[in-house]
């Protein structure tokens, strides 16, 4: 298996997914699918009407850079000399259209010695002669990882009806004391309201929990912080809807926290279900594995408890 941040793969199911999302991406361009089992394995996993074809490859474990390199180089080496190969029995499928790209489709590039090698044999495979008649003048070997698909992978995710996971481990208990130390502001002001929600327990009681809840809230911040970072980096639509959903609850708090009757407790529940029914409403929880949609909910919590004006008055 190969881990990626935009999931985990082995050969069949980068494949599947790489279908998916051509199949998105160069509809309007005639993409057409070539099925290994009836035709055979021809070098290419599916082609345009404009030229582009396309090869799958996943690796089979999590290589370091040069050994995964290796396998990607001797793999496009490999299937690029099927073109030769198997030359006539891709006219017949091209019919008068000549390749102008072949795209190697990887999940994630770690050695630029891979472009490299893909321009050589670019070069070579324009100066054959014998292959003019399949390849076009300004015939090009492109090596692409899944970066170029951001999007088509996402919907592709919804169409096979594969949840997206982004793991990001919780912060230590050293992490949050450093957090702590450099945000003392921001601490002062969780304990005041935090304490408000502890208001009904004894000094020694609300102390306690009030420390405890402290440190939850700032795990729940800095641990959201870093998955709508590697959502703004790589679903970028999914997050911007976030930021716009998270952004009108912040903005209609301000007034609602001064009119309210709720206790504390109340509103902080009904300000989280609030948040969460929104993010249901653009499907974020069919999107998103649970893992990610309840820190999501979590984070904006302690977002606005930390920068935003959820108060609880008085």
């Amino acid at each position: 298996m190969y881990r990626t941040s935009y999931g985990t793969y082995n050969g069949d199911s980068w494949e599947e997914h790489c279908q998916t999302f051509l199949k998105i991406k160069y509809e309007a361009d005639g993409y057409q699918e070539m099925t290994a089992h009836t035709q055979g394995d021809l070098g290419i996993e599916g082609f345009t009407r404009k030229g582009d074809v396309f090869q799958c490859y996943c690796p089979d474990g999590e290589y370091e850079s040069t050994k995964l390199y290796g396998h990607q180089r001797d793999k496009i080496t490999k299937d690029l000399n099927k073109l030769k190969k198997y030359k006539n029995q891709l006219l017949n499928f091209f019919q008068g259209v000549k390749i102008k790209r072949w795209i190697f489709l990887t999940p994630t590039i770690t050695n630029k010695a891979l472009i490299a090698h893909c321009h050589e044999k670019a070069v070579e495979y324009r100066n054959d002669s014998s292959m003019k008649d399949l390849l076009d003048d300004s015939f090009d070997v492109l090596v692409h990882d899944e970066q170029y698909y951001g999007k088509e992978i996402l919907q592709a995710r919804q169409i096979l009806k594969e949840k997206i996971s982004i793991e990001v481990p919780a912060p230590n208990q050293q992490e949050i004391i450093n957090w702590k130390q450099c945000q003392t502001a921001s601490i002062i002001i969780l304990d005041r309201k935090i304490g408000k929600i502890c208001q009904n327990l004894d000094e020694s009681s609300k102390a306690q929990t009030t420390n405890r809840y402290i440190d939850l809230q700032v795990r729940n911040y800095i641990k959201g912080q870093e998955i709508l970072n590697h959502m703004q980096q790589t679903y970028s639509s999914a997050y911007e809807k976030q930021v716009r959903i998270k952004n009108s609850i912040a903005t209609h708090l301000e007034a609602e926290v001064l009119l309210t009757d709720l206790s504390p407790k109340v509103l902080l529940n009904n300000t989280l279900e609030k948040y969460k029914e929104a993010l249901q409403g653009e499907n974020f929880h069919d999107i998103f594995e649970y893992s990610v949609y309840n820190d999501l909910c979590h984070e904006a919590i302690a977002s606005w408890l930390i920068e935003c004006p959820l108060d609880f008055g008085g």
